[in-house]
């Protein structure tokens, strides 16, 4: 219990605040609008009653999130180590990593929507995009950045190039691509609220959406807090992975 008030005491407490801050604005002191704020006790009474429509948003949330993510992880860590490598085939490639990453993806849901072949497909890709190219220059950047000593190391020991990628380059270059991919992460969610805005079924940003057109907004804040608690469960469980993999690291 004193180990577990240690570690999240100052997380509960700001929490905490925040809550008696918004009950202080909205219920006490009728500052805020009661309309677009609606008390929080009016809001958690109306979870029972949205249970199944925001856990059918958070199925079909979930697909689209870690199916795009999950790519981007694989395909910008092979392309990213592979580039960050071989400098004569940076050198050609980068000014076109310059121009095609400076491209806003929301810009291109219009594009992916007319070229692929169903709405989940068009999603996916403009979640993958948003995803790869953080987590694809952060692994330039980290490979490009590995000590010389290392790879002199691994020469002189005579490693095969599995064993040199596997046991030198990725973990050296780990803290950075890790940094990127959590970063990727929270991208991919808002990514992932653009697109469920244009024609969707459901999904959470889908039920804020919907619900936001017919001004409930006591539902919309219940979408808003379901969204965050799932996000934060995420963040946290993607931490827990990362603390895990940089156990080696100080900070760890």
């Amino acid at each position: 219990m004193a180990k577990f008030a240690k570690e999240y005491g100052g997380i509960i407490a700001i929490g905490m605040c925040l809550l008696i801050g918004y009950i202080l604005l909205t219920d006490v002191l009728g500052v805020l609008s009661a309309f677009l704020f609606p008390s929080i006790f009016k809001v958690i009474k109306l979870f029972p009653q949205y249970i199944d429509q925001l856990m059918t948003g958070l199925l079909s949330s979930l697909f689209l999130l870690v199916t795009a993510y999950v790519l981007a992880v694989i395909t910008a860590i092979t392309l990213g180590t592979i580039i960050g490598l071989k400098s004569g085939l940076r050198k050609n490639v980068t000014p076109y990593i310059y121009a095609f990453s400076a491209i806003p993806v929301p810009l291109l849901t219009p594009y992916a929507i007319n070229l692929l072949p169903t709405f989940q497909a068009a999603s996916i890709f403009l979640i993958w995009l948003a995803a790869f190219w953080v987590i694809f220059g952060t692994t330039i950047g980290a490979v490009m950045s590995i000590d010389k000593r290392y790879l002199e190391t691994a020469a002189i020991l005579e490693m095969s190039k599995a064993e040199k990628l596997f046991s030198i380059i990725l973990p050296a270059a780990s803290p950075s691509i890790l940094v990127g991919c959590s970063i990727a992460l929270t991208l991919s969610f808002m990514m992932l609220a653009v697109a469920e805005m244009f024609g969707a079924r459901s999904g959470m940003a889908h039920f804020v959406q919907y619900y936001s057109d017919f001004a409930k907004f006591d539902v919309v804040m219940l979408g808003f807090l379901f969204t965050s608690a799932v996000l934060v469960l995420i963040m946290y469980i993607f931490d827990t992975i990362k603390h895990r993999i940089l156990h080696w690291t100080i900070n760890n």
